[in-house]
């Protein structure tokens, strides 16, 4: 896990290094012009469905629906940990956006939620879709390694995961909202966060205990 955090890590530096010269923004070209060969066949056709599996709304609704079940088995533990890995991870990402203010490829966007557009400008970098794409998907290959006994069964929910992982990254530059630049940061700064908050949360837990003790 440590490695998978620091490759990560050192990923994110490196393409948030990158993007912000001329030949980050050179090779974000030669990729979104590449992906853009697809966006007239039943890939890029599909591509705006498949972008709704990162929005916020989608993933609200999933939040909700795990967080029943595992409060019905009373999984207490896994509970609390998927509410801070998703909700901390959305806020993250927007403290991000903040911090770094890239423009999107297009005209900003506000920030639209059920179909209400909040006047907050919606930055570019990292992608929020694919942030909150990537952050569930890990928790559910998470929990997949600790329900399913069988080898076969877990890999194919590891193996359906990381294909929604790279769909919705792809979707959302094939929609012209993210550079390829903005995706690759998220899916790296989202394994950060989900790595980050695996090690630390039982310590968390644990103190939380002593105090109430």
């Amino acid at each position: 896990m440590v490695v998978i955090h620091t490759v990560s890590l050192f990923v994110f530096i490196a393409v948030t290094s990158l993007t912000y010269t001329q030949a980050g923004l050179e090779l974000d070209q030669v990729i979104t012009h590449w992906l853009i060969k697809f966006k007239d066949t039943l890939i890029g056709s599909s591509m705006k469905y498949i972008s709704v599996l990162g929005s916020s709304e989608f993933i609200l609704i999933c939040t909700l629906f795990l967080l029943l079940c595992l409060m019905f088995k009373r999984d207490w533990y896994n509970s609390l940990f998927l509410c801070a890995v998703t909700f901390g991870g959305i806020l993250f990402n927007l403290v991000l956006k903040i911090a770094f203010q890239r423009e999107r490829p297009e005209d900003m966007h506000s920030i639209e939620v059920f179909s209400y557009s909040l006047d907050i400008p919606s930055y570019s970098f990292p992608s929020g879709h694919t942030m909150r794409a990537v952050v569930m998907c890990l928790f559910l290959i998470y929990i997949s390694s600790l329900l399913f006994k069988k080898g076969f069964t877990r890999m194919v929910s590891y193996v359906i995961c990381i294909t929604i992982i790279i769909a919705v990254a792809a979707s959302r530059i094939l929609l012209g909202f993210h550079f390829p630049s903005d995706t690759v940061a998220a899916v790296s700064i989202s394994i950060v966060w989900f790595t980050f908050c695996l090690y630390f949360f039982p310590f968390i837990i644990e103190i939380i205990k002593r105090q109430r003790a």
